[in-house]
């Protein structure tokens, strides 16, 4: 009896610091919700080249349609964080992030950019799951135009 109150204890224990560390805490959770969409003051073919040298950066792509104008990239570690094994093994969460980027010419050289973020929670390097988090996706859009953006100038 006594043995398997302490194993109950510390399954409620491990699970009562599961989430305690993650690799997104550097992200605010009070910022204003970010559109999925931006119209950039730029033809197609500029933005598209734009986008591709910022993805291809820091990632790999699955698809990449100019045709289409899609691209999708692989999944990465948010802003390269990585969780220490010490915080893994204390189920700390380590998100990753995959986009997958619509381009439409929006009229008169301008170029409508629409960013889906996927979400992946990757828990003692076995255990993922999608999940959703509308500041972490809105923080990773708002960064994907911001260097769209840049790379226009």
């Amino acid at each position: 009896m006594k043995k398997n109150l302490g194993i109950t204890a510390l399954a409620v224990f491990f699970l009562g610091i599961s989430g305690c560390a993650s690799n997104i805490e550097h992200i605010s959770t009070t910022q204003a919700p970010i559109a999925k969409n931006k119209v950039f003051s730029a033809s197609f073919d500029n933005v598209w080249s734009a986008a591709q040298r910022v993805l291809s950066e820091e990632t790999t792509f699955k698809i990449l349609d100019k045709s289409s104008g899609i691209m999708v990239t692989e999944l990465k570690t948010i802003d390269g964080k990585e969780l220490s094994l010490v915080q893994t093994n204390f189920l700390g969460k380590t998100y990753k992030s995959s986009y997958t980027v619509n381009f439409s010419p929006a009229g008169s050289g301008k170029t409508d950019v629409k960013v889906n973020v996927k979400l992946q929670a990757v828990q003692v390097a076995i255990l993922s799951r999608e999940e959703s988090n509308e500041n972490v996706e809105g923080y990773l859009r708002q960064q994907l135009f911001d260097k769209i953006a840049a790379n226009l100038k």
